[in-house]
């Protein structure tokens, strides 16, 4: 019994100990890494000639950038950016107090020391402890060697007197020129797959299209394929979850130019691909963050007509499902508030129904009105807008009226019916349905039809539905002849 004794407490003794290095090792694992977390950064500047007090690090924030941190000189032109807490990696600006600057790349090397001069920022750069830096800086410096022997070339390409000849030899050394810096760029990503460097030249590569075009169903050359080629790998290589891509130009300006100048301005297009992009920068919550408030904010300050019902979609996925969680509560209040004002008068929707008061003091209902088309027009005789619009889109209605089986619905807005009434004689416009807006039965029109300044106008079909919103009187009649040669064509077919 006291051997079975003595081996069980050593065996305690054993396990105990073995409990007490585990308990030890992780502790000092734990402390390495808070330690390494509390590091911080440490990056000291030199410029030589330098008559700055202070200068500032900057990043970039998608389409904005943020002050990081401010130092002061502590001798002539010797300045340090310090803190307890590491930076997020990206690029970032040093800017000096006449606004001239130079980029930095910050990962993981964030205790490193730069040198150069005032009057050659870039060329004169010298780094200490940053490879990303390094190479960053390397790269420029054969950038512009290479650009210095690409000039020449160029200006003389260009020239009239320059022969057919010796344009193609000026053409093949300018390949030549182009292929030694992507070899260049080639060579560094190959050689450093992780770093940071080599993810930003990935993702703002731009694609390579094919030389050679696939053919289509007759037999011929299909020249849709150069823009599906290029659209479906716009984004190859780009992480949209990573963090450190957001605070580079490059990350806000792609999405930018996808959204804009790449996939088709049509609202269930934009509406997929916006969702899609946001859902893959999920995984980050900066990030994510940052795409719903671009989107959102890009919908709804469009100057193209429909955006509106891609922020409408945006904001009910993400803002009135909580989804967007961090948003001031008055804020949300607001947007809430929009989205639900902008979601009843999408195009495709029926117009909110108004029942007024016209000159004779006698109810008239929007709903009543018989015509193919309706043009709802929000106006106030002192607007001098209106003084503007109103006059010609009378001339193109007396001209037009009939032939479209065109009707006018005439919103004023001014509570004086001695004004109005005078300014709908000045108009010429007493054959239009001229309704007085603050005498309704109905809701708040400025609030239904988001009545922001006037004229704004409304185009209805023969349902009264929104076919189309906010148009000036040329785009008016040009909406109106163009659909009704559409319907023409299309009933032309059908017989």
């Amino acid at each position: 019994m006291q051997i079975a004794t003595a081996d069980f407490n050593n065996k305690n003794i054993a396990i105990m100990n073995i409990r007490n290095l585990f308990i030890v090792l992780s502790f000092l694992v734990f402390s390495f890494s808070l330690n390494a977390q509390s590091k911080g950064y440490d990056i000291k500047v030199k410029i030589n000639n330098s008559e700055d007090q202070k200068v500032m690090l900057v990043t970039y924030y998608g389409t904005s950038n943020k002050i990081i941190d401010t130092a002061y000189a502590t001798s002539k032109g010797v300045f340090e950016f310090k803190g307890d807490k590491p930076l997020i990696g990206g690029m970032y600006l040093v800017v000096l107090e006449k606004k001239n600057y130079f980029e930095l790349i910050i990962d993981k090397d964030q205790d490193f020391s730069i040198e150069t001069d005032a009057n050659d920022l870039v060329g004169k750069m010298k780094v200490k402890g940053s490879k990303d830096n390094t190479d960053f800086y390397n790269l420029m410096a054969y950038m512009n060697k290479l650009q210095e022997k690409r000039a020449p070339l160029e200006e003389e390409y260009k020239k009239e007197s320059t022969s057919e000849a010796r344009k193609k030899e000026l053409e093949e050394q300018l390949k030549a020129i182009g292929k030694e810096a992507d070899d260049y760029k080639i060579k560094y990503m190959e050689e450093n797959p992780n770093a940071l460097f080599t993810i930003i030249l990935k993702a703002s590569k731009e694609p390579e299209i094919p030389t050679v075009l696939p053919k289509n169903e007759k037999g011929e050359p299909d020249s849709t394929y150069i823009y599906k080629y290029y659209r479906a790998h716009f984004f190859d290589n780009f992480d949209f979850a990573d963090e450190r891509l957001l605070h580079t130009r490059f990350y806000a300006q792609k999405i930018k130019k996808y959204w804009t100048k790449i996939i088709p301005q049509h609202p269930d297009t934009l509406i997929a691909e916006a969702i899609r992009i946001t859902e893959l920068s999920k995984p980050n919550k900066e990030t994510y963050k940052f795409n719903i408030w671009y989107f959102t904010y890009a919908a709804e300050t469009s100057n193209i007509m429909g955006m509106d019902a891609v922020f409408v979609a945006l904001g009910k996925k993400y803002y009135l499902t909580g989804e967007a969680d961090w948003v001031n509560p008055q804020v949300l209040k607001n947007m809430t508030k929009r989205i639900n004002t902008l979601d009843k008068i999408l195009i495709g929707k029926p117009a909110p129904t108004m029942i007024m008061q016209n000159t004779d003091f006698q109810l008239v209902s929007l709903y009543d009105v018989k015509a193919n088309y309706t043009i709802v027009l929000f106006w106030d005789p002192d607007c001098g807008h209106c003084r503007h619009e109103i006059p010609r889109i009378k001339k193109w209605y007396d001209e037009n009226a009939a032939k479209y089986g065109v009707k006018v619905f005439s919103v004023c807005s001014d509570t004086s019916m001695v004004k109005w009434k005078k300014s709908i004689k000045d108009f010429g416009i007493e054959n239009w349905i001229n309704v007085d807006g603050p005498r309704a039965i109905t809701g708040n029109y400025h609030d239904e039809y988001d009545i922001i300044s006037t004229p704004t106008i409304y185009l209805l079909d023969e349902n009264k539905k929104i076919i189309a919103k906010r148009l000036s009187d040329e785009q008016v009649h040009d909406f109106i002849k163009h659909d009704f040669e559409q319907k023409a064509k299309k009933e032309e077919k059908e017989k």
